[in-house]
């Protein structure tokens, strides 16, 4: 697997726990950026993003913000939240705004895994239905 995925969070402990785990997985390439203005311009400037872990509480912005500028680039990557409360309320929210999921603290490294795994399994799923919808090899 050859994921590129951002993470939009402000440098703090949580980001470092969450960084720890993800590069001890093998074919995932974090980037990071450390604010909304940050991420945007990154989401703006690469093309073929994966998969976006935001922050619930992410500087300069919201993670619905984030989660906008996605679903208007019409760029073909999830987006999971992370948050400090995860409960079923925000989960509802997260869900019904078109996010993949939400991650809630304290961040368990088999359930992150679990969720970015198949997150990027989805991902991979809806780049091939529109090339099997041409009928293109």
């Amino acid at each position: 697997m050859n994921a590129k995925m951002l993470l939009a969070m402000a440098p703090n402990q949580r980001r470092d726990s969450l960084m720890k785990f993800l590069e001890e997985e093998d074919g995932i390439e974090v980037f990071v950026a450390a604010d909304i203005q940050e991420a945007q311009a990154k989401l703006n400037f690469q093309r073929n993003w994966d998969l976006i872990l935001v922050d619930g509480e992410v500087p300069g912005g919201s993670w619905r913000r984030l989660l906008q500028c996605v679903v208007a680039s019409r760029k073909n990557c999830e987006v999971i939240v992370c948050s400090r409360c995860g409960d079923e309320h925000l989960w509802r929210e997260v869900i019904h705004c078109g996010a993949f999921d939400l991650i809630p603290e304290p961040y368990e490294k088999h359930e992150l895994l679990r969720i970015v795994r198949n997150a990027l399994d989805s991902h991979s799923v809806r780049r091939i239905v529109p090339f099997a919808k041409t009928g293109t090899d």
